[in-house]
């Protein structure tokens, strides 16, 4: 998986151009997160621009994504139809920020 992090001021971004988030590409994913943490980030974009497709392993890495900004903000963006129908259907509590695109986030966040 190909990822980019991408940190400004206040937040993260998390560009994810794998087609899958799977067992075989959320390793990665989960070890950018598990740095983000040890860096104190609270709000993150995470990017899915490239991602068609994802599946428990995936959402999974979301909800860790989704607990490391339970102080902050976790936005997500540019979610192919798939994977926003899958994440809808899911109880997440608070629930997922969902926005169209990475210019929409950062708008939100600094707001």
């Amino acid at each position: 998986m190909n990822i980019k992090t991408t940190q400004k001021e206040g937040y993260a971004i998390l560009s994810i151009s794998s087609e899958r988030l799977d067992s075989h590409t959320t390793p990665q994913l989960n070890a950018e997160l598990v740095i983000l943490s040890g860096k104190h980030v609270e709000n993150l974009i995470l990017d899915l621009s490239g991602c068609t497709y994802c599946d428990a392993a995936g959402l999974s890495s979301i909800m860790i994504a989704h607990r490391l900004c339970k102080n902050g903000r976790l936005i997500l963006c540019n979610l192919s139809s798939t994977v926003e129908t899958m994440l809808t259907i899911q109880r997440f509590d608070p629930p997922l920020t969902i926005v169209s695109d990475i210019e929409e986030a950062e708008s939100r966040l600094n707001a």
